[in-house]
């Protein structure tokens, strides 16, 4: 309600955690493995003061993402301080490749755990996460599963992966597991645009009529038809206005924190400086309101980034729960 109400507001409610931009896959549709920024990672102590400082401001929701989080040795206490020493609702996302060296940990201490899953077939899952890794990502699951883990796939849909689209929806139901199928985007990012994303996409259309025909079979597919549209559209600019600035804190892995998004950084507020008093500065509040007009914002279709504008407009975030049922 701060945010819809409140003019130029600072309530944040979301952080992106991008705790590592380490990553042991080379994925064609990434380009965060392509160079990391921040091979100085902050301690295990300077997370926490920032997520602390993120609790404080009202954050109730965060997501460990990366690069991959589970190739920090730390992650275990900053899980548990996010979710037993603040009680944010914990999320994070992982390739799955270390999947089975951390299930204790992840079934202690994660609300939302999602194993990327693109497709069960070896030849395509391979040559699309870049390595050879398809043999031991699904046997992970498989263990995780096995060990009463709570898992929700999330397989990425491109011209290949949408050709098995059959077999990897009987995989996740051969576990009973739900599993969230989205379009591969074209993830910007400032430091490097070299993605293979464009040329992966798939038709939107023949995509949402399979998936809905999918759906009546199985309940837990998942997949966002409005997200779906948005990118068709051609993302931010042409249906809603991004207001990440306003809702999201995208904490870096040297625990400085960018503004307005994860992807494109205008402004970066230190990891010595205080969270509260860089968000409220003249600059920061010009971002925030600022936030969506950016010629680098129009062409942007970034999921998280979609969903967390969401909070803006109330009737697409009641038909993106929905989705989610």
């Amino acid at each position: 309600m701060h945010t819809l109400l409140n003019e130029n507001p600072v309530h944040p409610l979301f952080v992106h955690f991008e705790c590592t931009y380490r990553c042991n896959m080379r994925c064609a549709f990434c380009n965060v493995w392509r160079k990391n920024l921040f091979e100085n990672e902050a301690t295990t102590a300077e997370f926490k003061q920032r997520l602390l400082e993120c609790w404080d401001l009202g954050c109730s929701i965060v997501s460990f993402t990366g690069g991959e989080p589970l190739l920090r040795k730390d992650l275990g206490k900053l899980l548990e301080f996010s979710s037993r020493g603040l009680g944010l609702f914990t999320g994070l996302v992982t390739n799955g490749i270390l999947l089975d060296k951390n299930v204790d940990v992840l079934s202690k201490y994660v609300d939302a755990l999602a194993v990327s899953f693109d497709v069960n077939n070896k030849q395509t899952f391979n040559r699309t996460r870049g390595v050879d890794a398809f043999e031991k990502v699904k046997k992970n699951i498989e263990y995780a599963r096995r060990m009463g883990v709570e898992i929700e796939l999330l397989s990425v849909l491109t011209k290949e992966t949408f050709e098995f689209i059959d077999d990897t929806i009987e995989f996740a139901k051969s576990l009973e597991l739900p599993i969230h199928f989205s379009p591969v985007d074209n993830v910007p990012r400032e430091f490097v645009e070299v993605t293979d994303a464009q040329e992966m996409k798939v038709d939107a259309g023949k995509v949402l009529s399979k998936l809905e025909e999918e759906k009546r079979k199985y309940k837990k597919i998942h997949f966002e038809r409005d997200y779906f549209n948005f990118q068709s559209s051609g993302g931010f600019g042409n249906t809603i206005r991004c207001s990440s600035a306003s809702t999201t804190i995208s904490l870096k892995p040297d625990a400085s924190v960018a503004l307005p998004c994860p992807f494109f950084t205008l402004m970066t507020i230190g990891k010595e400086e205080n969270l509260r008093d860089g968000l409220n500065s003249e600059k920061a509040r010009g971002i925030i309101e600022q936030c969506g007009s950016w010629d680098f914002c129009k062409d942007c279709s970034v999921n998280c980034m979609y969903v967390v504008s969401l909070v803006k407009y109330p009737h697409l975030l009641l038909r993106w729960i929905k989705d989610k049922l």
